[in-house]
């Protein structure tokens, strides 16, 4: 997973955590001033509860939301707590949208606590490339990020927003190291990365909180309705 956000899972009994290191970030954005309208893309294939692995390192554990295909991520209350809903399987795809919302708070001691979503490259190392949204749980920060090629990139979206919204990101055909962020259908930036390539890649998706500490994050946590990957 990225870098600063999604460092776990190397297998344990039945879990495991790999972390790296965060890395120094910089952005090229776009931003909405030239009123630009989603684009029209085709649903490649929609992703059900048994497409995804759900992993606990400790504190409450991941879940199918009940009656709908949406899947629950709590932030897990211990010194290091890093939970997420993984793809089994992967899938070609330049981009993704779901409906859902991230919980989060100001409480963490630092930005590496973390809510994410997103899709990746890489399920080994979590250093490849990356494309989704990600709320740092010490200011309740929303943002669009890109990862690849050791780079970082974010833009801020939203502060303090819990609700739900409707999350998309698509990779541009004639310029691969660029994509588009959406909320609820309306263009909020352009990412680039020129050490990056986002487009027709064969991508996880994956959700996941990170906690490394903070005052009691009860009640935060990712949920996720209907995934699609484009």
């Amino acid at each position: 997973m990225k870098q600063p956000i999604l460092k776990f899972m190397m297998a344990t009994a039945i879990v495991g955590v790999a972390a790296l290191c965060l890395q120094s970030c910089k952005k090229d954005v776009k931003e909405k001033t030239d009123g630009k309208a989603e684009k029209t893309t085709t649903a490649r294939g929609a992703l059900g509860q048994n497409n995804f692995n759900l992993w606990v390192t400790c504190g409450a554990a991941p879940y199918n939301i009940s009656g709908t295909n949406g899947i629950c991520i709590p932030v897990g209350n211990c010194s290091t707590a890093i939970n997420a809903a993984q793809q089994n399987g992967g899938q070609y795809a330049s981009g993704i949208q779901f409906y859902g919302c991230f919980k989060g708070g100001s409480n963490a001691y630092s930005g590496s606590s973390e809510q994410a979503v997103f899709v990746c490259d890489n399920v080994q190392q979590w250093n490849g490339n990356e494309m989704g949204f990600v709320k740092t749980l010490e200011n309740n920060d929303l943002k669009a990020y890109l990862q690849g090629g050791g780079q970082y990139i974010t833009y801020l979206i939203s502060d303090n927003d819990n609700g739900y919204h409707t999350y998309k990101c698509q990779a541009r055909a004639n310029n691969t190291h660029m994509v588009d962020f959406y909320v609820d259908g309306v263009y909020k930036c352009t990412l680039t990365n020129n050490s990056g390539s986002y487009y027709n890649k064969w991508y996880y998706f994956v959700g996941t909180n990170h906690w490394y500490g903070g005052s009691n994050p009860t009640g935060q946590q990712i949920e996720m309705y209907n995934m699609v990957t484009y």
